[in-house]
């Protein structure tokens, strides 16, 4: 009977060891993670705002895909509201989408949605026309070329004079537009450092990895399984100390 128990407390001291060594790295996660919340004040973790593009698509936030047409050495853009940038800088505002833009000697012209805006090349507001004053209507893309500003409305191209704002069809084959592409990353930088996208506190980020929820509810089932792993070795130890203690008294 006494060899039994020494095999059985053995084998309890193996599990015990083998399960401690598993999640050692977790506790030690845990450990430190709780102490940083219990002094977050002192530390200035609720201070700190985190805005970074795949820590708000990891929360669920929406956040802005930048994309636009480059004209001449400057990108036009449109966010998504009604904000018409030129570069990091609103010029205009006009209904989104942004379909097309252009550039010609002394103007850039963007198309919006049922508006056109002429700007100067410094991105100076000069004229809009939207269709109460004479855009055709479904005007669906804009192209310069051989001197002159085209559109097409309806599957015909038409030609607009900047100067009297007169349009007139045009003979003018047109084989391909503009497309949009993605904006350089130095310019996304400024535009996400001057948008106001939301943020979350340092302090909100470290009580998720603590409780798990930063990884949604596999985390949280996780985190509780490793608090059972704790409580068993608790017991376990328990159990083993007693057992040695009993042993040293026979």
């Amino acid at each position: 009977m006494k060899r039994k128990r020494t095999d059985n407390n053995t084998f309890d001291l193996k599990w015990h060891r083998r399960v401690g060594l598993s999640i050692m790295i977790v506790l030690v996660f845990l450990s430190i993670t709780g102490i940083l919340l219990n002094h977050s004040p002192a530390v200035g973790l609720s201070k700190k705002i985190l805005s970074s593009e795949w820590l708000m698509n990891w929360y669920g936030f929406e956040t802005s895909s930048y994309s636009g047409f480059q004209v001449g050495k400057q990108w036009i853009s449109h966010p998504g509201d009604r904000d018409l940038l030129l570069g990091a800088k609103t010029v205009a505002n006009c209904p989104p989408p942004l379909i097309n833009a252009a550039l010609t000697p002394n103007f850039l012209v963007a198309l919006c949605s049922d508006e056109l805006v002429i700007l100067t090349a410094n991105g100076d507001l000069v004229e809009k026309i939207n269709l109460l004053s004479g855009l055709p209507e479904y005007t669906t893309n804009l192209k310069y070329s051989k001197d002159k500003v085209l559109i097409e409305s309806n599957a015909e191209i038409l030609s607009i004079n900047l100067d009297s704002l007169e349009i007139v069809p045009s003979e003018i084959k047109v084989d391909s537009w503009p497309l949009e592409s993605s904006l350089p990353a130095h310019l996304v930088k400024k535009l996400n450092q001057a948008s106001k996208l939301p943020g979350i506190s340092l302090e909100t980020i470290v009580l998720d990895l603590h409780s798990g929820r930063f990884f949604g509810d596999t985390g949280v089932l996780f985190v509780d399984f490793i608090g059972l792993l704790t409580v068993f070795l608790a017991i376990t130890g328990l159990y083993s100390w007693l057992a040695r203690r009993r042993k040293k008294k026979k």
